[in-house]
């Protein structure tokens, strides 16, 4: 037998979009009236298009969600997982194979979060579990980003596949237009108007955020690590 250390929690993560928003940030009569164009100039369509990119983009720059939407984010292993464990038969309680550690939040990477939908988990061979959230994790909705932490008393559900061996759904974003912060709707309005100014230009995403000024707007909303 040989002893095995498990992967880094930070090795494997990705989130995927589940569902979209139902709605956008802002309407094509305000973008057209932050332009001053009419509809003969900018028909709504493109004004759709134009919030729908800026959105996007200004979203997977920054992980920020502006309207409720769901997602999923897969990791291979919890937090700290750093214990090890014996090939072959296991000898010994798998609460101590699988003790919690000093960190025992995973963060949820879009921001703001408003709920966590579902936990599932999976063994060696794919068979998934479904975890009560309720019993066995507290949501944090308060901090950017949010998380969700281990209760006391409880230790990690059991997650043995290789790869993504844990599956998190949660919804992130604000309820609704009008919940969505003003500096961010600028921030928007702004992006969609540099593309709009700038159509048939190149311009890469990171170039056209900084030179819209947008990039300067969400840096005061956006998470930081101190």
């Amino acid at each position: 037998m040989t002893l095995r250390h498990a992967i880094p929690f930070y090795q494997q993560r990705g989130s995927v979009l589940v569902s979209g928003p139902a709605s956008e940030p802002i309407t094509a009569v305000e973008l057209r009236s932050y332009l001053r164009v009419d509809e003969t100039e900018m028909g709504d369509d493109e004004a759709d298009d134009l919030i729908v990119e800026s959105r996007q983009m200004i979203e997977e720059t920054t992980s920020l969600a502006f309207i409720l939407q769901s997602w999923r984010l897969s990791i291979d292993r919890w937090p700290g997982g750093a214990e090890a464990w014996w090939d072959g038969v296991r000898q010994m309680s798998i609460t101590e194979l699988y003790a919690p550690s000093h960190i025992t939040s995973v963060e949820i990477p879009r921001w703001p979060l408003a709920s966590v939908t579902s936990v599932t988990v999976y063994d060696e061979d794919s068979n998934a579990e479904t975890v009560t959230v309720a019993t066995t994790f507290d949501v944090d909705t308060y901090q950017i980003p949010g998380r969700m932490t281990l209760k006391r008393g409880s230790t990690w559900p059991i997650a043995l596949r290789a790869n993504n061996a844990i599956q998190i759904v949660y919804i992130a974003g604000y309820a609704n237009a009008a919940a969505v912060p003003s500096v961010l709707k600028r921030a928007l309005k702004q992006l969609a108007a540099f593309l709009y100014t700038n159509r048939g230009d190149t311009c890469s995403p990171a170039d056209a955020m900084m030179k819209s000024g947008a990039n300067d707007i969400l840096a005061i909303s956006k998470p930081m690590r101190v």
